[in-house]
């Protein structure tokens, strides 16, 4: 058992360390892989965007990627809209149109030249299918987004609105929560990618022992689960809990 928990391990820095390293050196600097800059566009400056997209530069002024900078051995490159969708003067001489800018919804390398974690994480077992092209970075993030979430471009709205986009049955209300819901899908999720079925944190049941312990371990709350409840699979497979996210039914949360 101790063997097969080194060759998880194993198997996860491999995995991150491969993603890194696929990364284009170029990416570093501020360049986006499998991107490609026509050689003749030029950088028009946000000014230029905001005269037509005057709805987006307002929110896009009050966003965290808003007081980036992209530059090159402390060259300026870019800042503002051209910084995620290329330099804008092919697009402004054509007064606009599809196809003449980056657009970081269809195409998430532009975000993988930034967030290189997050591009390694994708090729994880495990993970939201935006490599395969079945969604994309925007899907989930709200790259204009005026009150993003610290350290995210994700919804204010509620903690886990941008999930509940997709998964509508984990919302509720339930007549008997699951406190863990309310702090958050990050709380046993990754939500990018992971080594543990159904993108967990951590695998079968040390993820619920993180909050469910006790000093009498293994009695959790006032049952022994030790000899009989563990043997029989995750405390979610089991037959036990099954309603982890939430339950009309059963205060212990079963369907």
């Amino acid at each position: 058992m101790k063997n097969f928990f080194k060759g998880l391990l194993t198997l996860y820095i491999l995995s991150f360390l491969i993603g890194l390293l696929t990364v284009n050196a170029e990416a570093a600097v501020g360049k986006p892989t499998n991107v490609s800059f026509p050689s003749e566009a030029k950088y028009v400056g946000t000014e230029t965007c905001a005269t037509c997209h005057e709805k987006e530069n307002r929110e896009y002024e009050l966003s965290t990627h808003a007081r980036i900078t992209v530059s090159n051995e402390n060259e300026f490159i870019a800042n503002g809209c051209e910084m995620c969708h290329g330099p804008g003067s092919i697009h402004v001489d054509n007064g606009g149109g599809k196809g003449t800018m980056i657009n970081p919804s269809k195409d998430p390398s532009i975000c993988f030249s930034c967030h290189l974690e997050k591009k390694a994480e994708f090729s994880l077992p495990y993970h939201h299918p935006v490599n395969e092209g079945k969604m994309s970075c925007a899907d989930c993030h709200d790259l204009h987004g005026t009150d993003p979430r610290p350290w995210t471009s994700s919804s204010m709205d509620d903690v886990n609105a941008t999930c509940f986009k997709c998964h509508k049955e984990t919302r509720g209300p339930f007549v008997f929560e699951h406190e863990a819901v309310g702090e958050g899908c990050t709380t046993c999720h990754k939500v990018h990618g992971s080594i543990h079925d159904k993108m967990l944190v951590i695998r079968d049941i040390n993820l619920c022992l993180r909050c469910h312990t006790q000093v009498n371990y293994p009695t959790i709350g006032d049952f022994n689960h030790g000899a009989t409840r563990f043997t029989q699979g995750t405390c979610f497979s089991g037959g036990c809990h099954t309603a982890v996210h939430g339950s009309n039914f059963d205060d212990h949360l079963r369907y």
